[in-house]
């Protein structure tokens, strides 16, 4: 019995420090509540299965069934498990994002509050936004990153995360959306309650693209800019339903 009134106690105290009193104020979060996103841990932490996982992320980006349908008839599988998506391009990379933007790196920090988890913020002044569902009107972006110092004197390094140079120009497909699913999922309250009630926007990387001399610098070569930027307009306009779906572009 006790054992059971000590489960108890403890899964209340779980849900409370997620559903803080304080009234959230961020922006994505609110636009996920109205998009029928909810915590999906009411009545406590576990692992969800791949077809809520689905449901969940399909639901925290806003897109509808006839939307989902028309990216998967372009070769775009919208699903929440990263081991299903693909074929990994800038076209899968749009849409799974809430905001692309062209930028510079301007600094690197590492801040102690986001440990353990991220351990450094990529800040990135802003050239243009290719994709800005949430109508920011922002200067610079904050990216999480999970490599940097751990404050223990040891460096940690994460797989597929890019190294970051300050003054480099890039092109970064972003997700402030996945970044509080992530939090949420991986049963982090801390992080979770801090990014839902803090009016500052941070975000996920979900790709970056190096550019140099206008050129996109990628693992099979040198790209022009402009076929990236149209690629990325096509999948806006897909999702808008305001194209027809063709197979390339």
């Amino acid at each position: 019995m006790a054992k059971k009134i000590m489960v108890l106690i403890f899964s209340f105290l779980t849900l409370l420090s997620y559903s803080s009193a304080r009234a959230q104020v961020n922006p994505v979060y609110k636009r996920m509540v109205q998009n029928g996103w909810s915590y999906p841990f009411k009545n406590g932490f576990r692992m969800l299965t791949p077809t809520e996982l689905d449901s969940e992320f399909v639901k925290s980006m806003g897109y509808s069934e006839s939307t989902v349908a028309n990216l998967e008839k372009s070769g775009i599988r919208i699903v929440g498990r990263w081991e299903k998506r693909g074929p990994w391009n800038s076209k899968l990379w749009t849409a799974l994002s809430d905001c692309i933007v062209i930028g510079t790196v301007s600094r690197i920090e590492h801040p102690a509050w986001s440990r353990p988890l991220y351990l450094s913020i990529v800040y990135v002044k802003v050239d243009s936004f290719l994709r800005n569902d949430y109508g920011f009107s922002m200067s610079e972006v904050e990216v999480m990153q999970r490599a940097g110092p751990t404050g223990t004197g040891l460096i940690a390094i994460a797989p597929n995360e890019p190294r970051w140079t300050v003054g480099e120009r890039v092109l970064l497909y972003l997700s402030a959306s996945q970044l509080i699913t992530f939090a949420a999922n991986n049963d982090m309250p801390k992080l979770y309650n801090r990014l839902i009630n803090s009016r500052k926007i941070r975000f996920q990387l979900i790709a970056r693209l190096e550019i140099k001399s206008g050129k996109i610098i990628s693992k099979t070569g040198k790209e022009s800019l402009k076929h990236v930027t149209d690629s990325v307009c096509y999948i806006l306009d897909l999702i808008n339903h305001s194209v027809t779906i063709r197979k390339e572009l």
